[in-house]
Formats: C-alpha cells, sequence, structure tokens
C-alpha cells in the first residue's frame, strides 16, 4: 500500500497530515569479542510532514515492524519516539514474535514490556531494556507497538479531535491487527520502532 501525506488511513492508528537513559541487561550470555551494539534494520524513510496517531479507539490493536538476523541476537533495548502526546495514563506494550509466517506467530516474551508515556507536548524518545534476557535466533521477526490503557476519564468521554497520541511516520512495510489474536494485514507504514543490541556466540 502506498500512502500519501494528504490521505489519512486507518492502520490500528491513523496516519496524519502535517505535523536515555537505561539500565544495561546482565544477561547471561557471551557476546562477540569487541562487538558494537548494533541496529537490526532500518526503520525506512521518514514521511516528511507525516504522523502516525492513535486514539482511545486504538486500544488493543497492534501495529509492528519486521526485523531480521542470521545470526544469534541479544536485545539490550526497543525505541520508539513520540512526537506529542494528548492523553493521560497512556501505557504501551512492546510484544516479540518469532515469525514463522504471516499466520503462524510465536510469542517469545515470558515477561511483559511495558512502557508509560506521559503526557506531554513536546517530542519523546522511549528506550526500553526488557528485564528478562532476549534472544533472538536467526530468522524473521515481529516487534509489535500498542496501546494497552488510557486514562479513566478518557475512556468514558474523549474527544475524537484532541485525544490523540502523535509518532513519526516511516514508509517501510509493517504488519497491523486488531488485537493479538486476530490476521496480520500488510500496510506501507510504520512508527519507527527500533531494535538494538549485539549479536553473540551460538
Amino acid at each position: 500500500m502506498i500512502a500519501e501525506a494528504q490521505e489519512p488511513q486507518i492502520i490500528g492508528g491513523y496516519l496524519l497530515d502535517g505535523k536515555d537513559s537505561f539500565e544495561e541487561l546482565d544477561a547471561a550470555v557471551v557476546t562477540e569479542a569487541q562487538s558494537k551494539e548494533k541496529t537490526l534494520d532500518g526503520k525506512g524513510m521518514k514521511l516528511p510532514g507525516g504522523s502516525i496517531f492513535m486514539t482511545p479507539e486504538s486500544v488493543g490493536k497492534e501495529i509492528g515492524s519486521i526485523v531480521n538476523t542470521k545470526r544469534p541476537f541479544l536485545v539490550r533495548t526497543i525505541s520508539f519516539t513520540v512526537e506529542e502526546n494528548r492523553m493521560e495514563g497512556c501505557r504501551a506494550s512492546i510484544r516479540i514474535y518469532r515469525m514463522h509466517d504471516e499466520n503462524n506467530l510465536e510469542n517469545i516474551v515470558t515477561m511483559p514490556i511495558y512502557q508509560d508515556i506521559p503526557k506531554a507536548a513536546g517530542e519523546t524518545t522511549f528506550s526500553i531494556a526488557p528485564e528478562e534476557s532476549i534472544v533472538l535466533d536467526p530468522g524473521k521477526y515481529y516487534i509489535s507497538f500498542s496501546l494497552t490503557d488510557v486514562g479513566q476519564e478518557i475512556k468514558e468521554k474523549w474527544d475524537y479531535r484532541e485525544d490523540r497520541i502523535f509518532f513519526p511516520a516511516y514508509f517501510k512495510g509493517s504488519y497491523t491487527r486488531e488485537s493479538s489474536d486476530k490476521p496480520l494485514t500488510r500496510w506501507g507504514m510504520n512508527i519507527g520502532l527500533t531494535v538494538r543490541g549485539k549479536y553473540i556466540k551460538p
């Protein structure tokens, strides 16, 4: 799917025109000597003036990026950027699935990865270090982002034009789905989830 900034499109969030600290894991694995932290795949090309936004209706919906690794990879951090958050009580969840195919996803995270996102008018980048040691064996993975909660007052009454959270939009294939038990839908945009870590010895 080709998206133009002038055409709003639903993606589990929405496409809108216009508009670190962390503790390292004490992983019981051996990284390659002199290995530097690396990023698995790229975000894609940023859409100038384009944003993806979500509303309270987006809670539970997923948007995710696809990453590949040819060697075992220790995940150190998963990062994403919020351009603006107008909603109180936002909480996000990050999930990592081994992607055997589009209809066969294996959740490899045993300790949930959550991030509270405070209300803010400016841009904020979040860099999350998982509590458990997560090693990606060679293969393909679906890294998903979803809103899991918003403030109680917003749940009871919210304004579609005002109650939104905005993310930068990138041109690169991704998948969305209505919930974690629904089928994936291919989409041509993503919010720029970034997975960083180190290759390890098999």
